[in-house]
Formats: C-alpha cells, structure tokens, sequence
C-alpha cells in the first residue's frame, strides 16, 4: 500500500508551517499565487533574501497586472519589484487560478490560499511530501522543467483513465458530471453536446483504500472510480475529499505504484 501524510493547515497554521519548509529549503522554492499585495510580499522578502542568498532558486508565478483585482492592481509593480530585489524570480500566467508551493521536489502545499496575497480568510492549504506527486503536478502544470533536479516524467499509460465518448454534436470530448449523471461538452456552452451516464460501468465505484489518513478527522482516504476518480475521506459524516487536480495527480501516482 502507498503511504502518504497529508497535513491541513487554516490561514494562520500555514505562516508558521510554511515558513519552517522555506527555511529549511536547499535547492528551489517555486510559488504559484494568483494575486500579489504588498502587505503579504513584504512579509517574505526578508525570507526569500535569506534563501537567495545562499543560492537557492526562488521562482514566483502569478497573473498580469492586468487581471489582478484593483485593488492590488496599482502596487503590481511595487511587488515586483520588492521580489526582484529579493533575488526572486516574478513569472505572469495569464488566466491562472493554482495556489501552490514547492519546496526542493520534497514539500507540496496546495489548496485556496493565495500565498503572496492572503489576509485573515478562512482559506486552507494542504501540505504533501512526495516527490512523485510533486513530479505530476508540475507535469500537468507544465512546470516539469522549471524545478532543480526535478527527476524525468513519464506519461501515464494510455488506459489509466476511461476516455469520455464523443459528443453526439460536435464529435469532441466530453467532460463527466456524476452527480447529474451526464456528460457535457468540453467546449459547453458554445456546443450544446450532452450524454446521459447509463452504463453500469460509469457508475462510481469503491475500489481501494490507501494509508492515506484525512488530514480532518484521521479517517482513511479512499479511491472511487466511475468516469472519473476521487480520493475522499472514508467517513460519510466527514465529506472531505481532494481538490480535483490533486486528486488526478495523486492517482496517477498510485496507478504506477500498482496501487489504483
């Protein structure tokens, strides 16, 4: 069985928490927070200081000055410029939503908090250490080349996942929506396309569990299948389960451990 520690942390616990993974990094510290303020940014320049100083790469993604709310809008280039004079390297993805960390392809942090922005908000993050799963996501984020030492990264077999069938319009794919029991055209709403889910197959299924405890009630995670797969808490009264994207990560994970 795979075992991996999953921690929660709320707004306040991920300073203290992330603030020791910073300090303890050697090699790379990659960042991915959407949106940038001068009071959040002020609080890590020392931090990135000390880390640049002693050659570790620090590299910070978020989006263009155009696309961040207005009111952090007029002090982009004040941020960016505290963080090139930390040593840190400021990289614009438009239309980018991810709120991530990674600390030396050890330390994963990923979940709602906007590292570089975030202020008294009930947001979380989720701490991770797994090389493999660090490996995944920057594949998926197309960052697998950006992190020092990153090990290489191998596709995931053809059939890991059930393809979708085509749309009855367009001929494209379409995108599942268990709850409703339909699947729905990626390009929706210009194609109208839709499918109703009537396959036993399609129907999620429980089909492992892992020693993967709930970072909230310590139950165990478990894996189902359908048209698409999900790692969530075990206990019904609990309702936790992994952000999607993660979620996808971790599976192909356990798929080439022989686990999923």
């Amino acid at each position: 069985m795979y075992t991996l520690r999953i921690e929660h942390c709320s707004d306040q616990d991920f300073l203290v928490r992330f603030g020791r993974d910073l300090a303890s990094a050697a090699r790379q510290v990659i960042i991915l927070s959407p949106f940038l303020s001068n009071n959040r940014a002020f609080h890590y320049y020392p931090v990135f200081m000390s880390l640049t100083s002693r050659n570790v790469k620090v590299d910070v993604y978020s989006k263009p000055q155009k696309e961040q709310p207005e009111s952090l809008r007029q002090h982009f280039w004040e941020v960016q410029n505290g963080l090139e004079r930390a040593g840190v390297s400021l990289h614009t993805r438009p239309g980018m939503h991810e709120k991530i960390a990674f600390v030396d392809n050890h330390v994963l942090w990923h979940g709602s908090l906007n590292i570089l922005s975030h202020n008294d908000t009930r947001e979380s993050m989720l701490r991770f250490e797994s090389s493999a799963l660090i490996e995944e996501v920057l594949a998926e984020l197309q960052l697998a080349k950006g992190m020092v030492g990153h090990p290489s990264y191998d596709e995931a077999p053809a059939d890991a996942f059930p393809e979708s069938p085509p749309c009855p319009i367009c001929s494209g794919k379409m995108v599942p929506f268990a709850d409703a029991g339909i699947w729905i055209c990626e390009i929706s709403p210009e194609c109208k396309g839709t499918s109703l889910m009537t396959a036993r197959s399609e129907r999620p299924k429980s089909f492992a569990r892992v020693k993967i405890s709930c970072p909230l009630c310590g139950a165990p995670m478990e894996i189902s299948r359908g048209v698409f797969l999900r790692v969530a808490c075990s206990s019904q009264e609990c309702g936790f389960s992994l952000d999607p994207r993660i979620a996808s990560s971790l599976l192909r994970v356990l798929k080439k451990r022989g686990v999923a």
